[in-house]
């Protein structure tokens, strides 16, 4: 295993201590359809209704730009917050684990082939549901020797 130096995601760095502002932490994504055709509440879906409650419609195909402010909150209407709002909720505050995971997944991507790991952080990696992928193999070998035989 590669320790490869990140210092903004320690217990110091600006990641946690909330020293980043708020635009530079804006998250955007395209609305590939009408709000009204999404059946799960998407980030970027959340955000886009929100904008709409307050009048600001955002057309099919347009970015929507928002920030993580309570991931884990029950209502996913209160998990992000749209840029265009942000201004208007000037106290609020962005939710810095998010951020941090979102980077350390980010960096594992890229530089797991030289040995980077999220773990070394701090952060549980994700579980891989590769149950279907033993099954898969596993009825494959049996095929295969079916074939044999």
């Amino acid at each position: 295993m590669i320790l490869i130096a990140c210092p903004g995601l320690g217990e110091g760095g600006k990641v946690m201590t909330g020293d980043i502002k708020l635009q530079d932490l804006v998250i955007s994504k395209l609305l590939g359809q009408g709000l009204d055709k999404y059946k799960s509440l998407f980030p970027h879906v959340s955000a886009a209704i929100q904008l709409a409650i307050e009048g600001k419609s955002t057309p099919v195909g347009e970015g929507v730009e928002y920030v993580f402010t309570n991931s884990h909150h029950t209502n996913p209407l209160n998990r992000v917050t749209p840029r265009e709002l942000i201004k208007e909720r000037q106290n609020l505050e962005y939710d810095n684990e998010k951020y941090r995971k979102m980077v350390l997944e980010a960096a594992e991507t890229v530089l797991g082939f030289i040995g980077f790991d999220r773990t070394t952080y701090g952060d549980v990696p994700k579980r891989k549901n590769r149950e279907w992928w033993a099954g898969l193999k596993e009825e494959r070998l049996r095929d295969r020797n079916n074939e044999r035989i």
